[in-house]
């Protein structure tokens, strides 16, 4: 019999997993689902990851995981500048927009009411990014009378926005005379708006 791959296997159920969870959510995904959609058996999920909420954690963390090292190498790596942040702002979006099963994950995180333990997961990468715009502000690169924690929200908040609402705006304003790639287009309009708004008076 041939011998089974440990890795192989484990990213097979991680990928099956995703599936039926950005399908299903965690509270009605089932394990022999996620069992049956990778061709395997239920016992090589709890051997693998020990229980179905062990499962979803890695799901999300899989998906999470590179843009976290990026983002906190750049924010550990740079001068807190007005040009740090909008480029911290264009990861994200990229990363939201090469990832867009992450936009559902995140969805299925907020109608479960599943956010305590990803803030807690992202919370190193949260505090690095408040006290690289607070050093933004103190040196007047950025302005002062704003919240650090509402430009960060802001700033999160406008990116995951166009991806879950992207199809509204299409129905709604049409698309004539926008360039073909209507993400980088949004992404450049946005940045315009942001900008104006957090850059020192």
């Amino acid at each position: 019999m041939q011998k089974r791959d440990p890795e192989a296997t484990r990213q097979a159920l991680l990928k099956a997993a995703e599936d039926v969870f950005l399908e299903k959510g965690f509270g009605q995904a089932a394990l022999s689902e996620i069992a049956r959609h990778a061709g395997m058996t239920k016992s090589l999920i709890h051997h693998y990851f020990g229980s179905k909420e062990n499962l979803w954690r890695e799901v999300k963390q899989h998906r999470f995981d590179e843009y976290d090292r990026q983002q906190m190498d750049m924010l550990r790596n740079a001068e807190p500048t007005s040009d740090l942040l909008l480029n911290s702002v264009k990861l994200y979006f990229r990363f939201l927009k090469s990832n867009p099963e992450m936009i559902r994950i995140l969805a299925w995180m907020f109608l479960e009411r599943d956010m305590e333990e990803c803030l807690k997961k992202d919370q190193d990468l949260i505090e690095v990014g408040l006290d690289q715009i607070r050093a933004g502000q103190e040196a007047n690169f950025l302005r002062r009378d704003v919240d650090a924690r509402f430009i960060l929200f802001v700033f999160l908040l406008l990116s995951q926005s166009w991806f879950q609402n992207k199809e509204h705006f299409i129905h709604d304003f049409g698309t004539d005379g926008l360039p073909e790639d209507l993400d980088e287009a949004y992404l450049e309009q946005m940045l315009k708006i942001f900008t104006e708004g957090v850059l020192p008076k």
